[in-house]
């Protein structure tokens, strides 16, 4: 008995979310969400459409992105649309990091978006959370 006792005190469950490190530039947002400034458990921020950049490439729904990063024109938000226009999809870089979000952030919006959201759907599942943003060139 005495010996299991190390054994079992140093099992551990770990359960920290794991951290990425990204660059990407936004191409979106969440049509229910728009241009609000949503809470996270690790602050408030922008909720944006993110295309990633590099060897493992993706498309994030990225929420907590800082309110004063970018000045992104009010009426792509107000477009049908929840792509931003493709010219100026390049515009907005940011270096960021990450992790998953525990949390439903999108859910928590009434929807009033005219476009079918099962187009969204691969995009917005699962939600991001950015830890820490910074624009780039």
């Amino acid at each position: 008995m005495v010996f299991l006792l190390p054994i079992l005190g140093g099992c551990q469950d770990n359960d920290e979310t794991p951290v990425f490190q990204a660059e990407g530039y936004l191409i979106g947002h969440h049509p229910c969400v728009r241009d609000a400034t949503v809470m996270t458990s690790k602050g408030e921020g922008k909720g944006y459409l993110v295309a990633t950049i590099g060897a493992k490439s993706d498309t994030l729904m990225l929420f907590g992105v800082p309110t004063d990063l970018f000045a992104i024109p009010q009426e792509w938000h107000n477009s049908l649309s929840y792509f931003f226009p493709e010219a100026g999809r390049g515009m907005f870089k940011m270096s960021f990091s990450y992790q998953k979000s525990q949390e439903s952030i999108g859910l928590q919006f009434p929807c009033n978006a005219f476009l079918p959201l099962y187009h969204l759907l691969r995009y917005a599942d699962p939600e991001y959370i950015v830890l820490k943003a910074e624009k780039i060139n």
